[in-house]
């Protein structure tokens, strides 16, 4: 079988090794690899009013609680009891200033601190020291224009470098008049068969599969479309760290939308106020459709869409999915917003099933004995001359259907994935010691 940390299978990076998406032991070595050296997305600042303020969700596969602090900052603490491993917190949002675990009622404020432990003096006596067993903390929490991330890696580059000419793109969303954007309350979770690599490299520089994929959805939408249709030109956006995006030349995309004629109309308006804040080119030049924050945050412009895509086992991920609007839209146009964005990819959504669909029979294709060792060809667009049509934009820029994203998306899963974590050293040291005094006592 090929190395399971090597992501491509040839020196030209342009097969990729098909066990990296079914590999349990691959798994487990990118939880800490990966997802313990990147800045992962936590949650939107919209769903903190007030202090005490929790969500929770996941860094990985570790369940942690994001919590507002009474000065504005934010906490991540490991949702997991240091005296059972119990969750301490088992809603998904809400508002406490204890966290007390239901299995043997040790509680925890929102900085983590050990602040009960039932029974205490007689239990313990003295012998407990509380201060040593709090809850773990996320040691860097950092925000971007509503978005909140946490790293457990203390020496990275903070979230904006690492962030870097992606925040020219995020913009649109985020920001597109300068009156900024809200988060839609609630958020969509589903759970699907497919390793999560593959939702985040599909939206990362996917635009290819979106003809074979969506058709039947898009000819039901044609007769929205009013003529309208998106040009067979765009490009793709590949950018340092691993994150890339793409779109279609610039057209009439809300004209084409089906949207009420107040939306569309209120849409233009945004675009020439977008103009106005961020620059012609990014108002007029393109057409921004998908993109990935790596390693497993996406996005959707159109949609006003951002999801997670959280690892549960080498064959199987959870999609937490937020709407995010702009500030100055009118009820009529957020609603009409929110529709659009449930009807085509929320957990129902007629191009979330399409997309969905795919994963799961490409993960079950993973499963064969013959089938597994059989490399992937991602070679489309290598050695292409440069896109230069969008002079302004950051990046390395391609066509509209190419693979660079991809191949820059998994360059940095394999970097990451050579340097194995100090955690992980130390344990094999522990278990190199282990084995060496059962050999020896057996002798």
């Amino acid at each position: 079988m090929t190395h399971p940390d090597k992501a491509f299978a040839d020196t030209a990076g342009t097969t990729i090794n098909r066990s990296i998406f079914s590999d349990s032991t691959t798994h487990q070595r990118e939880l800490a690899r990966v997802f313990s050296r990147t800045w992962l997305f936590l949650a939107h600042e919209g769903q903190f009013r007030k202090p005490g303020d929790f969500f929770t969700t996941y860094m990985g596969a570790d369940p942690v609680i994001v919590t507002r602090r009474r000065d504005g900052g934010y906490n991540a603490l490991l949702n997991s009891c240091r005296h059972r491993g119990m969750r301490v917190c088992r809603f998904d949002e809400g508002n406490a200033q204890v966290f007390t675990c239901p299995y043997h009622g040790w509680g925890y404020n929102t900085d983590g601190a050990l602040v009960t432990v039932p029974d205490q003096d007689n239990s313990y006596g003295d012998s407990l020291d509380t201060s040593a067993w709090g809850l773990r903390v996320v040691p860097r929490i950092e925000t971007y224009k509503g978005l909140i991330f946490g790293t457990w890696d203390t020496e990275i580059p903070s979230l904006i470098d690492y962030l870097g000419d992606y925040t020219f793109y995020l913009d649109l969303m985020l920001d597109p008049d300068g009156q900024g954007s809200d988060v839609v309350p609630n958020v969509h979770k589903w759970r699907m068969r497919g390793n999560w690599k593959l939702g985040a490299e599909q939206f990362c520089g996917d635009m290819y599969h979106a003809a074979s994929t969506h058709l039947s959805a898009m000819i039901v939408e044609a007769q929205n479309s009013h003529g309208i249709m998106p040009p067979t030109t765009g490009l793709q956006v590949a950018l340092p760290n691993g994150h890339g995006l793409g779109g279609f030349d610039a057209y009439d995309y809300w004209g084409a939308s089906g949207l009420s004629e107040q939306t569309v109309e209120w849409m233009a308006g945004l675009q020439d106020r977008t103009e106005a804040h961020l620059g012609r080119a990014r108002a007029r030049d393109a057409v921004l459709i998908h993109g990935t924050i790596f390693p497993n945050a996406s996005l959707l412009w159109p949609r006003w869409n951002l999801r997670v895509w959280h690892p549960k086992g080498p064959d199987a991920m959870e999609v937490y999915s937020w709407c995010i609007l702009p500030r100055s839209a009118p009820d009529s146009v957020r609603r009409d917003l929110l529709l659009d964005y449930q009807r085509h990819f929320s957990a129902s959504g007629t191009w979330e099933q399409d997309d969905g669909e795919q994963w799961n029979y490409a993960t079950n294709s993973h499963d064969g004995f013959m089938t597994r060792d059989l490399p992937l060809n991602y070679g489309m667009g290598q050695g292409r001359a440069a896109n230069t049509r969008f002079p302004e934009f950051p990046g390395v820029i391609d066509e509209v259907n190419s693979e660079i994203n991809q191949r820059m998306f998994y360059k940095r899963w394999e970097q990451l994935m050579a340097e194995p974590h100090a955690r992980e050293t130390s344990a094999q040291a522990t278990t190199r010691h282990a084995e060496a005094q059962i050999a020896v006592v057996q002798s």
